[in-house]
């Protein structure tokens, strides 16, 4: 495998990562409020 291919796959690895890790911060009030509502229903 070339040093390239290595780069490109750690980058890519580490961008989706991030990309979660926002989006867990992003929606983390929106999945409480939802899981709040889904207990006062029951």
């Amino acid at each position: 495998m070339d040093i390239s291919k290595l780069i490109i796959i750690v980058i890519g690895s580490i961008l989706i990562y991030l990309s979660f890790l926002f989006l867990g911060f992003n929606l983390r009030n929106k999945n409480i409020k939802a899981q709040n509502i889904s207990k006062k229903e029951k």
